[in-house]
């Protein structure tokens, strides 16, 4: 839902009233009006850029509506559209239509191998690979490598901050805290028993608790209503589910609301995904029997549920549904298949080809510094990535980590000092001019000192250049500067 959001952005600025139609969750409106328009538009290399847009936007809205075959049979005239703009868009933007083709298939491992060179190339659109790394990251998700997919979408947020229009960090906000929830829920002791249980369980103590990720969803929700409801009610959707009281009858008539909100704009894939969803909560929320009736579109032919897209999910709910009912026999035998299932989609995403470089990088820095992070109690280590989470956030202060992991600021500041030597104000100082500087060194003069440096929190120049100076024995400029005369020999040097 959040990546054809991503999509319509990229396609507002040539088709402005389609990508409103798409953001307002009004996919069927937009398919009338944008296929009349998409088929009166002139054949010619002017028109390429945006028959190309729109194509792009009307594809994925498709898939959305459960016309896979029209999708893909529109992605494929999309290439001689991208071949009348350049070679380069038909590597990339024929990449980003494969790749999401392949997360409508729930294919994680190959989605990755077709958006994670858009997401490295530096010459690619900037819009293109910042969707291309959230893409990313919702295929990590899929095969529970949460921590990679958070990281993903850390460079999508870095880079989306380098565009003018701010609604691109806002949507990448919003995937976050998306992921952020899905990874506590399936994390859960509720679903322990899922074949990769331990793989969601990994980093997911590390989530902001409850009450605080309540808040931030629903002023995520607020901060995009007036461009998107589409995105405002994923939000609404997601912070209602986090609710203390919304168990039993409760979840249900919730799931329920969001299941009529989607059906009544014939958004059938997103009503498929919402299904499986809202059954994985339900049954960690004591309504197994509401589960069971929302799975039951989906479950009611066993032989089509194994060959579903969606199986690895379907037969674990429905194994689960079975031993509650105390049908222990075909509790195993589902359980068993959904065991197998589980094993051949890890060996496929495993099989994947490399790690995108953006990702390798992100991972670079959050090795360096888990070190760190080791040296600390564990209660404490939480508090540690909540700073990492959190260093492009301007207003980030002790008090609020001390808050977030539940203890006061001076034991926080007691615990840095005794295991770091450092306090928790001046980790922050540190990690964001290491930050800054390897953005610096990465930009190659693309963008000034103030602009990198508010990406990561830091508005003062004064503050920025004493501390920078402090850490690299040199200013922000002088790496700046560094930086732009090593690409100019390098470009001599290939040229």
């Amino acid at each position: 839902m959040l990546l054809l959001a991503m999509t319509s952005l990229r396609a507002a600025p040539l088709h402005g009233e389609l990508a409103r139609l798409a953001l307002e969750g009004q996919l069927p409106a937009a398919l009338r009006m944008g296929g009349d328009h998409f088929e009166r538009l002139q054949r010619t290399p002017d028109t390429a850029p945006q028959r190309a847009a729109l194509g792009q936007l009307l594809g994925r809205a498709m898939l959305a509506c459960g016309r896979e075959e029209d999708a893909e049979e529109l992605f494929q005239r999309q290439l001689r559209h991208y071949e009348a703009m350049s070679r380069h868009m038909v590597r990339w933007y024929g990449a980003m239509d494969q790749g999401a083709m392949l997360l409508h298939l729930n294919k994680p491992g190959r989605a990755i191998d077709c958006l994670g060179p858009v997401g490295d190339d530096a010459r690619a659109p900037v819009a293109a690979r910042v969707e291309a790394m959230a893409g990313v990251a919702q295929a990590m998700l899929r095969a529970g490598d949460c921590g990679s997919a958070m990281r993903s979408l850390d460079a999508a947020r870095n880079l989306a901050a380098s565009l003018g229009d701010p609604r691109f960090a806002q949507l990448v906000d919003c995937m976050a805290l998306e992921l952020a929830t899905l990874h506590r829920e399936r994390g859960g002791d509720a679903l322990n028993d899922h074949a990769l249980g331990s793989v969601y369980r990994e980093g997911s103590s590390d989530a902001p608790d409850n009450t605080l990720m309540h808040q931030q969803l629903g002023a995520a929700a607020d901060a995009v209503r007036t461009w998107s409801p589409l995105v405002a009610a994923r939000m609404d959707h997601l912070r209602r589910m986090l609710a203390a009281d919304c168990v039993g009858p409760a979840a249900a008539a919730q799931v329920a609301h969001q299941l009529a909100w989607l059906r009544e704009r014939r958004l059938s894939e997103f009503e498929t995904q919402a299904r499986i969803e809202g059954a994985l909560m339900l049954m960690g929320r004591g309504a197994a029997h509401a589960a069971s009736e929302l799975l039951a579109p989906l479950t009611f032919n066993e032989q089509q549920m194994h060959r579903s897209r969606h199986a690895l999910e379907l037969q674990y709910c429905q194994a689960k549904l079975h031993q509650q009912q105390g049908r222990h026999l075909d509790a195993l035998r589902l359980y068993r298949l959904h065991t197998q299932h589980a094993v051949q989609s890890l060996r496929t995403y495993a099989a994947a080809g490399r790690a995108p470089g953006f990702l390798q990088q992100a991972r670079a820095s959050a090795d360096a510094g888990d070190a760190a992070k080791l040296r600390l109690p564990l209660r404490y280590r939480r508090a540690y990535q909540f700073m990492m989470d959190h260093l492009t956030d301007e207003h980030l202060s002790v008090r609020q980590v001390a808050a977030h992991v539940g203890v006061t600021e001076r034991a926080l500041q007691l615990a840095f000092r005794t295991h770091l030597g450092v306090t928790p104000a001046e980790m922050i100082r540190t990690r964001r001019v290491e930050r800054i500087h390897g953005d610096l060194q990465a930009g190659g003069g693309e963008a000034g000192v103030l602009e990198v440096a508010s990406r990561w929190g830091v508005k003062n120049r004064s503050t920025l250049v004493h501390n920078y100076r402090s850490r690299f024995d040199e200013t922000p400029t002088q790496t700046l500067r560094g930086a732009t005369d090593d690409d100019t020999v390098a470009t001599r040097l290939h040229g």
